[in-house]
């Protein structure tokens, strides 16, 4: 949960369907071990990867949540070994046949097949492939439009799917929007003064307690539920996306926002500031930083 701690009480349900509709297990892998990664394929998502090692121990709304968090923002590769290249060495040219691979579940359903590096594509092949590094947004946005999910790395112990309905949920229906602001929080790539004004472009969200339609609740105020930092302050709760939120307390509904809202509700509440993606690495924006 990095830095943050939740300070609302209230019981966190796990969210109905989020650990269980990726339950279509692919296929188990086999004993034999995979063949070493092609030289030069260099790419590799650790964030996901990470997530996919607690996925593999623990399938839940908050790991389900995390995952697609951190898939969102980097690079996925797609499996196009079956592409016809007129010169295989010189890549794609004019003429050539791009081919992406896709692969259904136990149910039928088409699911675009991705990975967090090339080794994992050899893993699932068990055999040579070619593979295309593509933004992370970008894949998951052409899962939901043109087929029914995605799977991420299929054969290894935390294989991950997520179908088009629930990337939705976590991600809207513009992942490659998302990702934008998500990105910038993670890498913390702008001057701060950008940042602030990043965030004023949104999307922003924020969690709404149970029963509660102005997303207040009885403890934590017209702001909304807040998290304590290791300054003690309490902070406003804000994410880049529904994952975002869900990963820091899962359950329980999110609202889209503007930062002059959250801003208004944060300084009416007396709090230190907000913090975005509290489910880390969070970005602290104070009280004083914030647009009046």
């Amino acid at each position: 949960m990095g830095l943050f701690s939740r300070r609302s009480r209230e019981h966190e349900p796990v969210q109905p369907g989020a650990g269980a509709s990726p339950g279509q297990e692919p296929p188990s892998a086999p004993a034999a071990a995979p063949p070493a990664a092609e030289p030069g394929s260099g790419v590799r998502h650790d964030r996901v990867r990470e997530a996919l090692g607690t996925w593999a121990e623990r399938k839940d709304a908050r790991t389900f949540a995390d995952v697609l968090r951190r898939a969102v923002s980097g690079e996925l590769l797609l499996d196009v070994t079956d592409s016809r290249l007129a010169d295989p060495a010189r890549g794609f040219q004019q003429g050539d046949t791009l081919a992406i691979a896709s692969t259904r579940d136990n149910a039928g359903a088409d699911l675009l097949v991705a990975f967090t590096g090339h080794d994992e594509l050899q893993r699932m092949r068990q055999a040579a492939g070619r593979s295309l590094v593509q933004p992370a947004a970008a894949v998951l946005a052409q899962a939901v439009r043109d087929h029914q999910g995605i799977v991420i790395d299929g054969r290894a112990p935390g294989a991950f799917i997520a179908y088009a309905a629930e990337i939705r949920q976590h991600l809207t229906e513009e992942p490659e929007a998302v990702a934008r602001l998500t990105e910038a929080t993670t890498t913390r790539s702008l001057p701060f003064a950008q940042y602030v004004e990043a965030l004023a472009a949104g999307p922003l969200f924020v969690p709404v307690a149970a029963g509660a339609e102005d997303g207040s609740d009885g403890s934590d105020g017209p702001a909304g539920p807040a998290a304590t930092g290791p300054d003690g302050g309490a902070y406003t709760v804000v994410g880049t996306s529904p994952a975002e939120v869900w990963a820091w307390r899962p359950g329980g509904e999110v609202r889209r926002v503007g930062l002059g809202e959250v801003a208004a509700a944060t300084l009416a509440a007396a709090r230190a500031g907000i913090v975005v993606n509290p489910a880390g690495p969070p970005v602290v924006v104070p009280a004083a930083a914030l647009p009046r």
